[in-house]
C-alpha cells in the first residue's frame, strides 16, 4: 500500500481510529501484524497491530502514564473470496485494505479476501519492553 493512501477510509467508523492515530492515520507498514484471527463460524477475520510509538492524539495523556507502545485492532467481518495462494511458518508481515479487499502477506506467504465490514477497535497504549 502506498503511504499516502488513508486505510481508514475503509472502516465503518473511521473516527475510532482518527482520534487517537491522527487524521489520517500513519500507514498500516509503520506497525507490526502480531495476530491474524480467522473465524469460519462467523465468516471474521481479526487483525491486531504494534507499534513502539505514542501518537499524537494521545500524547499528553499517554506519556503522563508512562506508555511507550500502542495497539489497535481490526474486525472483518462478512468475509468471502478469502483465498490462501501460498502459506509459510513465517510471520505475516504486511496488511493493506483498499476497496473493502485485504492482502495479507509474509515471505513465503499470500492471503487475500473481501469484507462486507471493517470495524476497529479502539487504539489502547501500554508500556512495553524491548527485550530481545
Amino acid at each position: 500500500m502506498s503511504g499516502d493512501h488513508d486505510w481508514s477510509t475503509e472502516l465503518t467508523s473511521p473516527e475510532t481510529v482518527r482520534a487517537v492515530l491522527g487524521s489520517p492515520p500513519p500507514p498500516l507498514s509503520d506497525y507490526e501484524l502480531t495476530s491474524v484471527l480467522i473465524d469460519e463460524r462467523e465468516a471474521s477475520v481479526t487483525l491486531r497491530f504494534f507499534a513502539f510509538a505514542v501518537p499524537a492524539g494521545a500524547a499528553h495523556l499517554w506519556q503522563a502514564r508512562g506508555h511507550n507502545a500502542v495497539g489497535f485492532v481490526l474486525v472483518c467481518l462478512g468475509v468471502t473470496n478469502f483465498e490462501v495462494d501460498a502459506w509459510s511458518g513465517w510471520p505475516t508481515t504486511t496488511a493493506t485494505l483498499a476497496g473493502k479487499t485485504v492482502v495479507l502477506g509474509g515471505q513465503g506467504k499470500h492471503v487475500s479476501f473481501q469484507a462486507a465490514e471493517i470495524r476497529a477497535k479502539s487504539p489502547i497504549g501500554w508500556l512495553a519492553s524491548r527485550a530481545q
